[in-house]
């Protein structure tokens, strides 16, 4: 058996991982890497008309979007996911190349793929095993986000766990992936192929962060100001909406961009491990205001108090930059970030250095600014513990930057007895 990399090997991003077996071949994950420019897929996947098949821990396109991009290619195997990551990769997926076409990025694929990615995908349930061709596979709750799923897979003889994108910790959305059940339940693992994007510090206590969230949106309303609270469509959003249900805040609450249908779809599926699906449904049909139109955004755009959850995460697009447009200047308004924020976004300038682009134009940013680290990933204890949990014979650390990997291996080489392998992309490992 061989696995070979072709992208989130010391990177977060196009997460693709070959895997040879009996002459077969498949693909975990196939998704890509945003840069300045455009996109970069999963690199060197030669001979994509022999692949096999193709296993999708989740919707996100860093391990969705170059599905059409090989289907332009030939690929002509089935795609194994989730009810909720099929919903929500069809969206996605959508949604990422009308952008593509409005900023004029050259997005390798067309319509036409798309229609083939749906016409390939073959729907699974969690907890079963399932066999093609030599390969036995089950999906396992990761955690992450609705319709996530660690992935364990046989062959010859050995049981490789590939953890995707995983969270040990409940979320207000999302029951936890648990290392020591599926040990438990599953018997041994021989290799563990887990992802490290925090695995270079750790993340605060839960609670504790969403009584401070919550506590500071009553700050900024106490003094006449509003808070824009830009979101990732899926998972993120929801969470907001979720920790905004229990409180009276005496003001709208805007519920703006792509984060709309996402949330939809996650109440009419079918949603294994989800939780607080009431809650969820009472804020967007009963709480909320849904803002579908530009006219209905300019008219509210400067409302003072008021909430505005809306996308994109990082403001590179969606609402979010309306919004921005109308409440830089005033410093009794703030915008609070609640996630991870890519290098060269407008959530990063805002971060580091006080300001954003709108229209352009380089904005020094005078209201207040602050990040919330919420997360759908395990953090380094929650890492390590997993690990020790499933005590592999081989550990392959990947899906982190070239800090949380080295510092991972640094770790697991001192402290683990077990083989460890941080993998560069395009690296093989026989097995």
């Amino acid at each position: 058996m061989k696995l070979i990399f072709h992208g989130a090997a010391r990177e977060v991003g196009r997460s693709c991982i070959e895997i040879q077996t009996h002459g077969d071949r498949y693909l975990l994950d196939c998704g890509v890497k945003f840069c300045t420019h455009g996109y970069k897929y999963p690199d060197k996947v030669f001979d994509v008309p022999k692949i096999d098949g193709v296993l999708i821990s989740h919707a996100h396109l860093d391990h969705t979007g170059a599905l059409p991009f090989m289907e332009h290619y030939n690929l002509v195997c089935p795609i194994f996911l989730t009810h909720e990551t099929l919903a929500i990769t069809k969206i996605l997926l959508k949604d990422s190349y009308k952008i593509a076409h409005v900023k004029h990025l050259h997005p390798a694929w067309g319509k036409r793929d798309l229609k083939e990615v749906q016409k390939d995908a073959h729907r699974v349930s969690y907890n079963r095993w399932y066999k093609h061709r030599h390969l036995k596979f089950m999906f396992l709750n990761a955690g992450h986000i609705p319709g996530s799923a660690m992935i364990l897979c046989e062959a010859e003889g050995k049981r490789i766990l590939y953890t995707g994108d995983f969270n040990t910790r409940t979320t207000r959305l999302m029951e936890p992936a648990n290392g020591e059940q599926i040990k438990n339940e599953h018997g041994p693992i021989d290799i563990f192929i887990t992802e490290s994007t925090y695995g270079h510090r750790k993340l605060p206590p839960r609670k504790g962060l969403e009584q401070t969230f919550v506590q500071e949106i009553k700050k900024v309303l106490q003094r006449g100001g509003s808070v824009l609270v830009p979101v990732f469509a899926l998972g993120r959003s929801q969470e907001i909406l979720i920790m905004l249900a229990d409180e009276d805040f005496g003001c709208p609450i805007y519920f703006d961009g792509m984060c709309k249908e996402i949330t939809r779809k996650i109440l009419a599926n079918r949603s294994d491990y989800v939780i607080n699906k009431d809650k969820l449904h009472k804020m967007l049909f009963e709480r909320v205001e849904l803002i579908s139109s530009q006219e209905r955004r300019m008219q509210i755009a400067q409302q003072q108090p008021a909430i505005f959850v809306t996308t994109s995460g990082m403001m590179q697009g969606g609402p979010a930059v309306g919004y921005i447009k109308h409440m830089w200047h005033d410093p009794k308004n703030a915008v609070f970030l609640t996630g991870y924020q890519v290098e060269g976004t407008n959530g990063r300038h805002l971060i580091d250095e006080g300001y954003v682009h709108i229209d352009g134009w380089k904005t020094p940013v005078k209201c207040e600014v602050k990040k919330f680290d919420f997360s759908g990933h395990a953090d380094i204890e929650d890492i390590k513990k997993t690990i020790w949990q499933i005590e592999p014979e081989t550990l392959i650390i990947q899906h982190g930057d070239e800090e949380s990997v080295t510092n991972m291996l640094a770790w697991a080489k001192k402290e683990t007895p077990f083989k460890v392998y941080g993998p560069e992309l395009g690296d093989e490992i026989e097995l």
